[in-house]
């Protein structure tokens, strides 16, 4: 047997990193905060760039209708985004719904889940099982009292059938075509009392149906909702590789701030199984006061949001991120097992001068692996007599070191029952002589009734770990402390940690193998869906462009505008342009992006269209330029750099109009020269990168950042007609036609009639009108001076009596790259 177990430190993060963190975390001082299962800490910077946010910007209710609402709306939907992405998905595959915390998402799905195949919980006789394991957060047993409600059959696994139910064996599983009703199991990622790490491979065993076997039932259909609360903040949960139909979490677990904000993270695939009856306000399309009438709205998350958003912390949520995003999930998980690993160890070996152990730890593993064991240890004291000290005595004199722990069940109670060796009636012996959860009584007749919990986060140190053996060794070690192996440790590690070890270790392995031929299958569906698509695409412009050319009106290509940063100013083309396959070249191909991830238009900061892009393809440059200001120039192929140059490609996300767009940032002298001109912080110049992503067969366009459409067409007779109607004194009429952005401009046409076309051929290309483009304070804008009036978004909707549309929408109908000419003759039809 081992003398001794290794109580060495092993680093994880660089002395640079450890600096940082150092800084990061000035506030905290001499404190020794060893919590972060509770909560974890928020940093300096996150919390100033919080505050300046909210001081620097104004934010309205996201029901609202108004820039300030839209802007909001838009972060929200671009956290939506940065979630999933943290988490390896997308809004393909999961939903994002914002709750109140983990347990508000927890209670969704013990409010909505159909237990039968009847659209209703009311067929009780019909319902499926509710199964849940015995390390489990209160929360998830609150569940049980409402799904007992719906007719679910409910089960508790205790730890070790758990195991040994997903021990057995895939192949032994009987089946049953028909399934006419609903299960749902639920377990923890990580127990947030032990901090063992539960399989994420039982996720697709339970899909398998290995739980109909202690049912004996194989006609239901299972479901997984994965408790990730206590994993999230310190591990990297893959759903790109372990699908849960369900994820709970809170993000001040993660992070820090803000408290109060969870979120649920639901399958779309599964969605049709969560029945939701009451409503709140914003998740309807339409209700009646006097009758039992309405109807929710279509986006699963709208439906699920009930009332306002805490769209104020929502906002905050980025800033938390960033901060995470500075390291890997990998490189956190490993840094605070390392963590736990020395302390584990330390206090393994730490008995009395009288040779009896100073700790009694409560494990699953032996603290040897990462993929086992999370960054927690748990214990109580123990008197060189052998008699427990009690948690609230630690904590006492924990304080006097300025340490904070977390003493009591930590809302596990199965977890806390299991590893203190209580049965079900001492449990509420304990109850009727006082004990009661996060009370004081923390011994009753000598034994205790919880624990003591350390718990790391990223930015905890080796420190921290020292100052509470130090307060252990000087307040509760009896004479000299002894460094040495308890008895039972070599038998401990042969055996008992042996089924978790060898468990989790060969259902990863399966589970690698399995994904890498999935993603080999659909990959190779996905490439034969898109060339399907592609040779329906070209027949239909086949087709098209024959009708046109034969039936088509004439008018003339009077005017081609590009706009190459979203929002800024027009650049004029006097010849011929390309058109690519996401519309005129150049146009749109930029934007700038706020220190909060959004994109700035001139909704938000009019002066935008002062800032005036020139392209010059024969340099490959394109020239900024903007009052007051010197040029800069930008490379027109910012990711296509050409000799042995060598550039940064840091990809950007945001949100236009609700979709998730995302580019390379262009570097720090371009975000330098607009904060500058723009009077903004921290501005960033992305440019939309032309990197071919495999993505789910869709017949939507490409689009540059336009987000609407590939082209924009107004009718000058149009802009002529609405000209006369309005003032001269309100607006100049030679530059109103400016205000409304188009990309295409013809003449020779008579007024409105573009309301009528189908489709327009320039040149050789084609053409198919997708819609008419709404109009919104934009337009109110000069594009020349920066002034802002009323006109002429009032007269369009006095005359079109509140319809406030003018120009359509195009959309070219082949991919091939292809040229349109000023002068060009057009055919409408």
């Amino acid at each position: 047997m081992e003398d001794t177990a290794d109580t060495s430190y092993t680093p994880v993060y660089d002395d640079a990193t450890e600096k940082k963190f150092e800084n990061e975390f000035s506030r905290i001082k001499d404190e020794c905060y060893l919590d972060h299962a509770g909560a974890t800490l928020y940093s300096d910077t996150q919390i100033k760039n919080v505050t300046l946010d909210l001081h620097n910007s104004l934010y309205a209710n996201p029901h609202s209708v108004g820039t300030a609402a839209n802007v909001t709306q838009n972060i929200i939907d671009h956290m939506r985004d940065l979630i999933l992405d943290h988490f390896h998905t997308c809004s393909d595959d999961y939903t994002a719904i914002f709750t109140s915390s983990a347990t508000a998402s927890l209670k969704i799905i013990a409010d909505t889940f159909l237990f039968n195949n009847e659209g209703t919980n009311n067929n009780l006789s019909q319902a499926g099982h509710f199964i849940y394991t015995q390390d489990n957060h209160t929360s998830v047993l609150g569940m049980r009292e409402v799904v007992a409600k719906n007719g679910a059959k409910i089960t508790c696994l205790s730890h070790n059938n758990a195991f040994k139910v997903f021990s057995a064996p895939l192949h032994s599983l009987t089946s049953s075509s028909q399934q006419n009703s609903n299960s749902l199991f639920v377990y923890p990622a990580q127990c947030n009392f032990s901090g063992l790490k539960y399989p994420l491979k039982w996720i697709e065993n339970v899909h398998n149906g290995i739980l109909s076997n202690i049912i004996s039932n194989a006609s239901t259909k299972w479901y997984v909702l994965l408790d990730a609360s206590a994993f999230v903040s310190t591990n990297d949960l893959n759903l790109s590789i372990y699908k849960p139909d369900f994820v709970c979490l809170s993000f001040y677990k993660m992070f820090g701030y803000p408290t109060g904000i969870g979120a649920l993270l639901v399958k779309n695939s599964s969605a049709d199984v969560l029945q939701k009856i009451y409503y709140g306000g914003g998740t309807v399309n339409v209700s009646l006061s006097s009758e039992m009438f309405h109807v929710k709205r279509e986006s699963l998350h709208q439906r699920f949001e009930d009332g306002t958003l805490p769209f104020l912390s929502i906002i905050s949520l980025q800033y938390g991120f960033n901060i995470l995003s500075s390291m890997t999930m990998k490189q956190i998980s490993k840094h605070v097992f390392s963590l736990a690993k020395f302390l584990h160890n330390s206090l393994l070996m730490l008995h009395h001068s009288n040779g009896n152990p100073v700790v009694k730890l409560y494990t699953d593993t032996a603290y040897d692996d990462n993929d086992l064991q999370g960054g927690i240890v748990t214990f109580n004291l123990i008197r060189s007599n052998g008699e427990y000290v009690g948690y609230m005595e630690v904590l006492n004199m924990a304080a006097l070191f300025k340490i904070h722990l977390r003493t009591g069940c930590f809302c596990n109670p199965g977890a806390c029952q299991r590893h203190l060796a209580l049965s079900n009636k001492e449990v509420l012996q304990n109850y009727d002589a006082g004990y009661t959860c996060g009370g004081d009584a923390d011994l009753i007749n000598g034994r205790p009734t919880g624990a003591v919990r350390v718990s790391f986060g990223y930015m905890s140190t080796i420190k921290d770990v020292q100052t509470l053996l130090v307060m252990i060794n000087k307040c509760f070690v009896d004479g000299s402390q002894i460094n040495k192996l308890p008895n039972w440790w070599s038998d401990y590690k042969t055996t008992t940690h042996k089924k978790y070890c060898q468990h989790n270790k060969i259902l990863q392995n399966e589970n690698k193998i399995t994904n890498d031929r999935t993603n080999e299958s659909t990959t190779k569906l996905q490439n034969m869906k898109e060339s399907v698509s592609h040779f329906i695409s070209d027949n239909q412009f086949f087709k098209l462009k024959t009708n046109i050319n034969a039936t088509g009106k004439k008018c003339v290509l009077e005017k081609l505008y590009i706009y190459p940063i979203k929002s800024c100013a027009a650049y004029e083309v006097t010849n011929s342009w390309r058109l690519s396959s996401k519309g005129l070249q150049y146009d749109r191909e930029w934007m700038i992006i706020t220190s909060s991830g959004t994109c700035l238009t001139q909704k938000q900061h009019i002066n935008l269209c002062l800032l005036k892009p020139v392209i010059f393809k024969e340099n490959e440059i394109m020239q900024l330029n903007y009052p007051g200001m010197p040029a800069i120039n930008v490379l027109l192929d910012n990711y296509n750099l050409k000799d042995n140059n060598t550039l940064e490609k840091t990809m950007c996300q945001s949100q236009i109009c609700g979709h998730k767009v995302e580019g390379i940032d262009c570097g720090a002298e371009a975000s330098e020269w607009l904060s500058l001109a723009l009077g903004l912080p921290n501005l960033r110049l992305i440019q939309q990168s032309n990197c071919k992503t495999k993505k789910k067969e869709s017949n939507k366009p490409e689009l540059s950042y336009s987000a609407q459409a590939q082209y924009l067409l107004i009718n000058k007779a149009s802009v002529l007609w609405l000209s006369d109607k309005i003032s001269k004194t309100e607006v100049q009429k030679d530059s109103i036609i400016h205000r409304f952005r188009g990309n295409i401009v013809l003449s020779g046409c008579e007024a409105f009639e573009e309301i009528q076309w189908k489709h327009v051929h320039i040149g050789k290309s084609n053409f198919v009108v997708t819609g008419l483009c709404t109009r919104c304070q934009m337009i109110c804008i000069d594009q020349t001076t920066g002034l802002k009036t009323v006109e002429p978004l009032r007269t369009l909707a006095e005359q079109f009596h509140g319809k406030i549309k003018f120009g359509i929408y195009l959309t070219k109908e082949t991919k091939e790259d292809e040229d349109i000419t000023v002068g060009d003759t057009v055919y409408v039809s």
